[in-house]
C-alpha cells in the first residue's frame, strides 16, 4: 500500500500541469497548455467542418417539371398520381375518424386537425419512400387531388378547408 502513496507523490506535480485555472509557472507547464489547447482547437475545427461541410456543399435538388409530356405532372403520369392520392386519402379518412372518436383535444377542432396533420406528415414520408419519389412530389399530388376534387376511398373528395385557429385558453 505504501508504494501507491509513493507513486502518487511522484505524479502529483504532473497533475498540476493540467490545472487550467492557474497560470503555468514552468516551460513544461506552458508546453502542456499549448499542446492541449492545440489538440482541442484541431478537434473542434474538424467537428465544425464535419457538421458544416454538408450544409455548405449541398446542391439544390433539380426542379420538378410541371408539364413535360401530355398527362404528366411532377414526373408522373396521371394514373400513378391518382394511385398515390388514394394511398394518401385512405389513411387520412381513417385518421380523421380516429381523431373524432378519441377526442383527445376535448372538442377543440383546430388542435384536433393539427394533431391529425402530424400523423399525415409521418404517413406522407412513408408514401414518398414506398413510391421512390420526393416528399415535395407527394405534397404536390395531394394538393392536385384536393384542388381537382379527386374522389377519396369513400367516393367523396377530401376537404379543402381546415378549422380556423382558435387558441385554447387552457391546456
Amino acid at each position: 500500500m505504501g508504494w501507491i502513496v509513493t507513486e502518487w507523490q511522484k505524479l502529483r506535480p504532473y497533475f498540476s500541469l493540467l490545472d487550467f485555472g492557474t497560470r503555468p509557472s514552468t516551460r513544461v507547464g506552458w508546453a502542456v497548455r499549448v499542446a492541449v489547447l492545440s489538440f482541442a482547437v484541431i478537434v473542434l475545427w474538424k467537428r465544425i467542418g464535419a457538421v458544416a461541410a454538408p450544409l455548405l456543399d449541398a446542391k439544390p435538388p433539380p426542379a420538378i417539371p410541371s408539364e413535360e409530356i401530355e398527362d404528366y405532372r411532377f414526373r408522373l403520369p396521371e394514373r400513378v398520381r391518382r394511385e398515390i392520392f388514394m394511398e394518401i386519402a385512405g389513411p387520412e379518412a381513417a385518421e380523421r375518424k380516429r381523431a373524432i372518436e378519441h377526442d383527445k383535444w376535448k372538442g377543440h377542432l383546430w388542435s384536433r386537425e393539427d394533431d391529425r396533420g402530424h400523423f399525415e406528415r409521418v404517413e406522407l414520408r412513408q408514401v414518398a419512400l414506398r413510391n421512390k419519389i420526393t416528399l415535395s412530389q407527394v405534397y404536390l399530388i395531394l394538393d392536385e387531388g384536393i384542388r381537382d376534387h379527386w374522389p377519396g376511398p369513400d367516393g367523396e373528395p377530401l376537404p379543402a378547408t381546415s378549422p380556423p385557429l382558435d387558441p385554447r385558453s387552457t391546456w
